[in-house]
């Protein structure tokens, strides 16, 4: 799914003018270094059995938490609206939580927000 995640966002013109090179799994970028808008996107939870059919597992459930940092605040907020929009069309909706905060010694505003989702697991067929 992280894949997925990715290559939707890549698929956005937007979010790859502003983030596209600066796009990470897991890695934080180092505040005192940041001068671009930076996306991060972090698992919150392992995949989990989500429905069952015939006692087998059909799908799995997904929780992720994606971060936008950015020094100017209408492109952070720009870049977590085109996510928002990015995800739900691979099944991904925001859930409850997240963050909005700015960091006054580097000048730099984070969005979090998390986002709950299913996919069919790949033996549904066979």
């Amino acid at each position: 799914m992280l894949d997925k995640i990715y290559q939707a966002m890549m698929a956005d013109a937007f979010i790859v003018t502003h983030a596209g090179s600066r796009i990470k799994y897991y890695e934080y970028p180092e505040a005192a270094n940041m001068e671009e808008s930076h996306i991060v996107i972090d698992p919150l939870d392992a995949p989990k059995p989500g429905d069952y059919g015939d006692n087998e597992i059909l799908t799995d459930d997904f929780l992720y938490q994606v971060d936008v940092w950015s020094k100017d605040i209408s492109i952070r907020d720009e870049l977590a609206k085109r996510i928002r929009k990015v995800l739900k069309e691979i099944g991904l909706v925001q859930y409850g939580g997240g963050a909005d905060e700015y960091d006054g010694d580097y000048g730099i505003y984070r969005d979090a927000r998390r986002y709950r989702g299913k996919e069919y697991t790949t033996d549904f067929d066979t």
